[in-house]
């Protein structure tokens, strides 16, 4: 424990360390701010709570001194933000409330609502859907205050493509919008129109299985959510799993239309990086708060995915840790060890891309019939994990690949992940892609 003034008027009482501030410490600004937390060589790193001269104040995590991971804003004027952070700015899931009233709650990305999310207006209105830029942008559902509602496209925050408006006093108009205005067509015409931009607009969701061929899965938007997502919710219905099992609020897609083209492939999270599963969706899962919150999971834990069968995801729910070769699954069947991996060694494999993790030796296709589309398409399955670092060894792919690259992000010698330590590795998400049947 030092303390130290500087000659800007600056105090600093904590830990200190070949000359720097480092572990936990308090720096008095001389402007009347604070930070109070952890710190590593002079920066902001970890846990920590800043206030701000003007009211500010920031709870959350730090990373080289800037706001990373999970964090709560309290802005002086009564706003607030929570939920995820990365460099400075608000990016990923989160709430932002504001003073005169007025939430959302959704994706970011780089400070601006960006992908699904819910606005609340200060009026009681109420805007559902996709955002682009801090605009209304792709299929939403916008209800007025004085009761009108529009059901459709939309672009740079206008009606923009086919829709419905649903007037309040029961009258409605359906066809082909233009920044906000609908054409003067016939309705005959205006129906013909609609329809055919309805198939023009349908949202098609491409990927490649690991084999390179590619596939399309196309969907009309029936809700405010994402078709592709709610056919994964419909999906989970049709497991008849337990319900307590997920958590409705950590779920994201990741299809093309969600996760756009240009927005990166790899991302940090916890002490590691990980590679974006695109074309999947992911059903949030309830996981310890408890061991979130002693072990930092979210901010020091990285993310990995674990290919695997219906049976064995509903057996490590169940019993709420992962399952090692010899253990008994909940339908009574042994789990063997895969070929190709160790003999008489037990231990969980994971990978920290999907890419890996999807190969039909994890994770099995299976036959599912949507009764909301009435199509039949083939699903998988893999888990989203958080898993502690270093806890694991790290080694080549074990599936056949040879010198074929089965992810251009990892290398196949580094690819798959192994450990027999349970208790470092939870998940917090189900993954479930599709291909539709011909």
């Amino acid at each position: 424990m030092v303390v130290k003034n500087f000659s800007n008027g600056a105090k600093y009482e904590g830990d200190w360390e070949d000359g720097k501030k480092n572990g936990e410490g308090t720096l008095y600004y001389a402007d009347g701010g604070k930070y109070e937390g952890e710190w590593t060589n002079d920066l902001r790193n970890g846990y920590g709570v800043n206030q701000w001269a003007n009211g500010d104040r920031y709870e959350g995590n730090w990373k080289n001194n800037k706001k990373h991971g999970q964090g709560k804003l309290f802005y002086a004027n009564g706003g607030k933000y929570i939920g995820e952070w990365e460099d400075d700015m608000r990016d990923g899931e989160g709430k932002n409330t504001w003073s005169n009233g007025s939430r959302y709650e959704g994706s970011w990305a780089q400070n601006q609502q960006h992908g699904q999310g819910t606005f609340t207006y200060a009026d009681g209105g109420k805007y559902v859907g996709e955002w682009a830029s801090n605009m209304r942008d792709g299929y939403g559902v916008n209800t007025w205050s004085n009761g009108d509602r529009y059901e459709g496209l939309w672009k740079y925050n206008r009606k923009n493509g086919p829709g419905t408006f649903y007037h309040a006093d029961g009258t409605k108009e359906v066809g082909v919008w233009t920044d906000d205005s609908i054409d003067n067509q016939s309705n005959d015409v205006k129906e013909k129109k609609t329809k055919k931009a309805l198939s023009k607009n349908g949202i098609q969701f491409k990927g490649f299985w690991l084999n390179g061929q590619p596939f399309v899965v196309v969907l009309m938007p029936k809700s405010s959510d994402c078709p592709y997502l709610t056919l994964a919710r419909e999906f989970i219905v049709s497991l008849k799993w337990n319900k307590s099992f997920f958590d409705r609020g950590h779920d994201h897609c990741y299809c093309s239309h969600c996760y756009k083209h240009s927005w990166h492939d790899v991302i940090e999270a916890g002490e590691g990086k990980y590679v974006i599963p695109r074309g999947w969706v992911r059903l949030g899962l309830h996981i310890d708060p408890v061991l979130l919150k002693t072990q930092d999971v979210w901010n020091k834990w990285i993310v990995t995915f674990h290919g695997t069968t219906k049976i064995a995801a509903q057996s490590i729910l169940t019993h709420r840790q992962f399952c090692l070769p010899g253990d008994t699954l909940i339908d009574g069947t042994k789990l063997g060890i895969r070929p190709g991996h160790i003999p008489n060694q037990n231990f969980i494999y994971t990978s920290p891309t999907i890419a890996y993790s999807s190969g039909l030796a994890y994770s099995p296709v299976y036959d599912f019939h949507s009764t909301e589309n009435d199509a039949d398409y083939l699903a998988q399955i893999v888990l989203q994990c958080r898993q502690m670092p270093d806890s694991f060894q790290i080694g080549p792919e074990t599936i056949g690949a040879g010198k074929n690259e089965i992810c251009p992000h990892i290398p196949n010698s580094k690819i798959e992940y192994f450990t027999d330590r349970r208790a470092t590795l939870h998940a917090y998400g189900l993954l479930v892609r599709f291909r539709q049947k011909n």
